[in-house]
């Protein structure tokens, strides 16, 4: 008997035991699982120039439309060859092929597969040698694909033969310069590139420019190291200037002894002289990783550390629950249930981390949060990890807080680039209570059904210029014709409703899309005749009324002003300031402004950003809470993750319209536009770039010629004849090119066509005309289609004769031909 109790006893024990373990394992798997996504397993490839890795490349498993994947460049020289190296992490690589095609993406240049690769510490090479002939200064795409046990994966970069770039000078220079920065003893050799400007603003290490002061480029009183080392990308390089970006991990420790990590995004803009190397512009951010490990919560806020101000959140309607997007990562915070959720990361644990983890090509868009702490979001972009790794698109989620889930509602693959598909997202994305998603991709307006896994296309060719949406993103606007100066009609949608309405101008009028005001739709009246060029060849939107309007068509409110015109209009979420202008010939002049509150948006905010100050720290980054926080331990818990691939939509893929101008600058995509005039602008405003649809260069900053004159033989007929009509031009041009209107620039930015061997026709008088067919420092020169002849004219008598006239100027840039 006694040795039946003592056995029932131990296995009593065992039971308890068990019972134990297993109530530990599951509150450990509902709080401290990280992620059931799989490891990364793609590999990387880098370029080397002249032994230091470059342009590192993240690879894909579905082709991309590589005339828009713009995220480095690999300059060629005379040989043509370039080094491609490859880490393969835990990949077995079978072959390396390669392809070169026109940056249009239209026709292959050159193919080749490659079938043996050395192996060198850990790394795969391979020596690439062009053997067809490219085209000076003309960009191609390269498409690099590797052969793996998963089946192939592709990698792109652009590449460009040209002469006298300083590559070499220019990587190692920006390799130097970060590694300086982390050492004060270099402070003054640093302050040597700088330009600082003693109104810049003080201690803020996520936004560092050429403006800052030594001892903020210098990391101030941070005292980081490096943690994980950056690789210099390639942005764009020319005879004059390069543009080099590069990505890196500091980190530092606080008071405490916590280790800080911080995501730091340098961009450099530099100029080659015999001198020295000279830095024309210097940005630096960084950003710190928000981490579960060391959570700071005080009486009415949470920390965020350094970061941008401008965070990305969402609360319900209680202000009690908070869901945050920081570095890449979703985060919430319940402040009654005192949790704090990762809802969704592709980072690993320090100890399995690689660069894999830190790629910065996604991002986050909350849709909704719910009084239970249920959180709608978009996880948008490259996919870094887990069953769609190596895709670029919109993953819908759906994050159940008490299940601590994360359900994928639909995947949406893309082939955009992700500044392109960023760009889409941020003017719209919205999910209406029928869970249907609403968004632009790819210039078009789609509806897409997650229950039916179908899609609709509302509206085709959207220009961001002539759309616009609500902060909710409940209500849209665009103007039908898409266009900024001669739109009659005016389509809005309610995407609750799903119901439209259409405003259209009164004759003689035009009507453009402002935006909104809460759900209120603003857009402005004008008349034609007040819509001509000013003598610079500029037009102005000068409107006679401006109107806030609701969905049932009440006006809200209209403003007018007797005998003046209301000219630009700048909206805020709190703020409307409209400025107030008097009229003189074609010109307007502005003479005052006005604001008009947003009091509903003002009282209804129950989270609000708070910025504090440390020395150590510089500027940091507080969500505030109107709800007072009594608990300052939170707890801290890891989502799961269910991700499939049965739930996946695929959008007829759309080419942007032929005469788009998109503008690059400081390592990104800015805009894009339908006037080449106003992409020239805002790129000289940017320092940056102006390319056409088919991705040749139509305008550089700081990339001119000192002097160059055109042989005439060489100008199209219809340019030497001086015609002053686009239409003319372009019907007498054919198929040699696309005739651009650059009426509005100044005569320094149009000679930079002339510098790419295009004349410019320009206009003098009533009917007259000449071609710039030439430049120097001193003179243009100009031809006249009456006399034939060509004579140099000066600079500053130049620039008077033009303006004078409206600075109408006509261009082309020519089609490709291989």
């Amino acid at each position: 008997m006694k040795r039946f109790l003592k056995r029932a006893g131990i296995l009593l024990g065992v039971f308890i035991l068990g019972v134990i373990g297993t109530s530990l394992l599951m509150n450990n798997k509902m709080t401290d699982n990280r992620s059931e996504m799989n490891n990364p397993v793609l590999p990387e490839v880098m370029i080397s120039v002249d032994d230091v890795l470059t342009n590192r490349m993240c690879g894909y498993y579905q082709k991309m439309q590589g005339d828009f994947m713009r995220d480095s460049i690999t300059p060629l020289d005379a040989s043509k060859k370039l080094t491609v190296v490859v880490n393969p992490y835990e990949t077995r690589v079978e072959s390396l092929s390669y392809e070169v095609r026109t940056t249009d993406g239209s026709k292959v240049i050159e193919n080749k597969k490659l079938s043996s690769l050395a192996k060198e510490e850990g790394y795969l090479w391979a020596d690439i040698e062009l053997e067809k002939d490219l085209r000076m200064t003309q960009e191609y795409s390269l498409q690099i694909t590797l052969e793996t046990e998963e089946g192939p994966v592709y990698f792109y970069t652009r590449i460009v033969q040209r002469s006298g770039l300083n590559t070499k000078e220019y990587v190692a220079f920006v390799e130097n310069f970060a590694k300086k920065c982390l050492d004060k003893g270099f402070s003054d050799d640093l302050g040597n590139y700088l330009e600082t400007d003693s109104s810049s603003s003080g201690e803020n290490f996520y936004q560092v420019d050429i403006h800052s002061s030594a001892d903020l480029v210098t990391w101030g009183d941070l005292s980081p190291e490096i943690y994980q080392e950056g690789i210099p990308t390639i942005k764009d390089i020319n005879e004059t200037t390069g543009s080099i970006s590069m990505e890196y991990l500091i980190s530092a420790k606080d008071a405490q002894g916590y280790q800080e990590l911080y995501f730091v995004k340098e961009f450099y803009r530099l100029r080659y002289t015999e001198e020295r190397i000279r830095l024309l512009d210097f940005e630096r951010t960084a950003e710190q990783i928000f981490s579960g490990s060391h959570i700071q919560v005080s009486d009415t806020g949470l920390m965020l550390g350094v970061t941008d101000r401008k965070v990305s959140y969402v609360s319900d309607k209680t202000g009690k629950s908070v869901a945050f997007v920081q570095q890449g990562d979703l985060w919430e915070y319940q402040i009654e249930s005192n949790k704090i959720e990762r809802i969704f990361s592709f980072r690993r644990g320090i100890s399995e981390s690689d660069f894999r983890d830190s790629r910065s090509d996604h991002n986050i868009k909350i849709l909704r949060v719910s009084k239970s702490g249920n959180v709608d979001f978009i996880l948008y972009g490259y996919m870094n990890r887990g069953v769609h790794e190596g895709c670029m698109g919109i993953s819908v989620c759906h994050y159940n807080s008490d299940q601590n889930m994360v359900t994928e509602k639909a995947f949406i693959p893309s082939t955009e680039s992700y500044d392109f598909l960023e760009q889409g997202l941020d003017k719209l994305c919205y999910m209406n209570k029928n869970n249907q998603l609403f968004m632009l991709s790819g210039g078009n307006l789609y509806q897409v059904d997650l229950a039916e896994c179908s899609y609709e296309i509302l509206q085709e060719s959207i220009q961001e210029d002539c759309f616009a949406a609500s902060e909710t993103g409940a209500c849209a606007a665009w103007a039908e014709e898409m266009s900024l100066y001669d739109s009659k009609t005016v389509v809005e949608m309610d995407f609750d409703e799903q119901k439209s309405r259409t405003i259209k101008a009164e004759k003689g009028q035009r009507i453009r899309v402002l935006g909104f005001m809460n759900e209120d739709l603003i857009y402005g009246l004008a008349s034609e005749g007040n819509l001509n060029p000013d003598q610079n060849g500029n037009r102005t939107f000068a409107m006679d009324s401006i109107r806030i309007e609701g969905f049932d068509g009440t006006v809200k409110k209209e403003y007018q002003e007797s005998g003046e015109y209301l000219t630009n209009v700048d909206i805020s979420p709190t703020l409307m300031t409209l400025e107030i202008s008097r009229k003189s010939g074609n010109s307007y002049q502005p003479v005052r402004k006005d604001n008009v509150m947003n009091n509903k948006k003002v009282s209804a905010k129950k989270v609000e950003v708070e910025l504090l100050t440390s020395s150590r720290q510089g500027i940091q980054i507080r969500l505030a809470f109107e709800e007072p926080i009594n608990n300052k331990d939170p707890l801290v818990v890891y989502s799961k993750m269910e991700m499939g691939e049965e739930n996946q939509i695929d959008l007829e893929p759309t080419r942007p319209r032929s005469e788009v101008y998109y503008v690059y600058a400081r390592g990104s995509l800015m805009g894009s536009y339908l006037e080449p005039a106003r992409a020239i602008q805002a790129a000289d405003e940017n320092s940056g770039v102006v390319l056409n649809r088919a991705q040749q260069y139509v305008w550089e900053r700081g990339n001119k010629k000192t002097k160059i004159q055109l042989n005439l033989a060489d100008v199209p007929d219809a340019f030497q004849r001086g015609i002053l009509d686009q239409d003319e031009l372009q019907e007498n041009l054919g198929e040699k090119g696309q005739v651009m209107d650059l009426s509005g620039c100044s005569l320094d930015s149009v000679l930079y066509e002339v510098s790419a061997q295009r004349p410019i026709v320009a206009k003098t008088g009533e009917d007259t005309s000449v071609v710039i067919v030439g430049y120097d420092q001193y003179n243009t020169y100009l031809y006249d289609p009456v006399t034939k002849e060509m004579k140099p004219y000066g600079i500053n008598d130049s620039t008077e004769l033009f303006a004078k006239e409206g600075n109408v100027f006509f261009s082309y840039v020519e089609n490709i031909k291989e």
